[in-house]
């Protein structure tokens, strides 16, 4: 996997007699046979000028062996600093070759699952390529992968339809919203056929799930601030104003992997802890206080959907609460890039 992949697929669908899907999907499953049948000239030319693309390859006897199969993998991103998303999507629109406006998207989706059927080579490259940037690239194996169940509907009757699926495929069916937990992908496959047309229920892979961690109650112990200084790299001095504030976030954006590591210690020291899954959240904007009206007024209509007018009317009559809801990239971006602008901005659970 290359920065400039979709340019590299432009460049190669001369040469070969696949459709530039195919050739994507090549190259985002490397090592992979690219192309056989070649004159050893035109080989040896278009090695060359891919691998001052930055491809690693090399060229076989046709009648070398054919690389071994890898597991593939469906990836994720999180992004943790919503200053960057902007950055981010550029470089994932240069990536899959796609709009902006479809990466920004991507990024935006919970959970952002931005590529599927990749090699794990394709994962370092992203890994690589994305880190610097502030994305955290969770990579899934469909083939040992768990999922979760969630149901999304709103009245009894839906639920009696999930809660039948569910049953005749013998799972054992839990409270709303968690309904099922840790399928297989073929029984999660088989819910999703079944389910999906209702918009009933998601089916997400354990792998991207995220979560908030929070302290709900602290023992009155001298050592537990030392702890929390240690455990979230708060500084020690604000030790006392989180503790007066309770219940506050102490982990933000955590995976399920992360998740048991961060509670351990703070059980074990007697604090009382809850997580909140942070997939299916959303957030109303609220605007405080503003400088440059116009610009303020042209984003915002075009992040929550909203014409113009009534946007430069909720602005003359600060503070407002917007209504159209956001999810949690899309909110957290929003708000980092009102607030860059000089907007005094904030959000409120939807």
């Amino acid at each position: 996997m290359h920065r400039g992949t979709a340019s590299i697929v432009r460049a190669l669908a001369p040469h070969f007699d696949l459709p530039p899907a195919e050739i994507a999907a090549r190259l985002f499953r490397a090592p992979a046979v690219l192309a056989t049948g070649l004159p050893a000239e035109v080989a040896e030319a278009l090695a060359g000028a891919l691998r001052e693309s930055g491809l690693e390859l090399d060229i076989e006897p046709e009648d070398a062996p054919l690389p071994e199969p890898g597991p593939s993998y469906d990836v994720a991103f999180y992004l943790r600093d919503g200053g960057r998303f902007r950055e981010v999507a550029r470089e994932l629109a240069l990536v899959l070759g796609c709009s902006l406006a479809d990466a920004a998207s991507a990024l935006c989706a919970t959970p952002a699952t931005v590529l599927g059927a990749v090699s794990q080579a394709t994962v370092d490259a992203l890994r690589a390529r994305f880190s610097p940037l502030g994305v955290e690239v969770d990579a899934s194996n469909p083939a040992t992968a768990r999922y979760d169940v969630f149901y999304r509907g709103e009245d009894a009757g839906g639920l009696a339809t999930v809660r039948a699926v569910l049953g005749a495929l013998g799972l054992e069916v839990g409270a709303p919203p968690l309904v099922a937990s840790g399928l297989p992908q073929a029984q999660a496959s088989q819910v999703w056929r079944e389910l999906a047309a209702r918009s009933l229920v998601r089916v997400v892979d354990q792998a991207f799930l995220r979560f908030d961690l929070s302290l709900i109650e602290a023992p009155s112990t001298p050592g537990f601030a030392e702890l929390l200084v240690r455990e979230t790299g708060m500084p020690e001095k604000l030790v006392p104003r989180v503790l007066s504030r309770l219940p506050v976030v102490l982990h933000a954006g955590l995976s399920a992997r992360e998740l048991p590591v961060r509670v351990a210690p703070l059980e074990a020291a007697g604090a009382r802890v809850s997580a909140q899954l942070i997939v299916f959240r959303s957030f109303r904007l609220k605007v405080e206080e503003l400088r440059d009206a116009p610009a303020v007024t042209e984003l915002l209509g075009s992040v929550l959907g909203l014409p113009a007018a009534e946007v430069r009317t909720s602005l003359a009559r600060l503070p407002h609460t917007f209504a159209p809801p956001l999810g949690d990239t899309r909110a957290r971006w929003l708000v980092a890039e009102l607030r860059a602008r000089g907007v005094r901005a904030s959000l409120e659970p939807a």
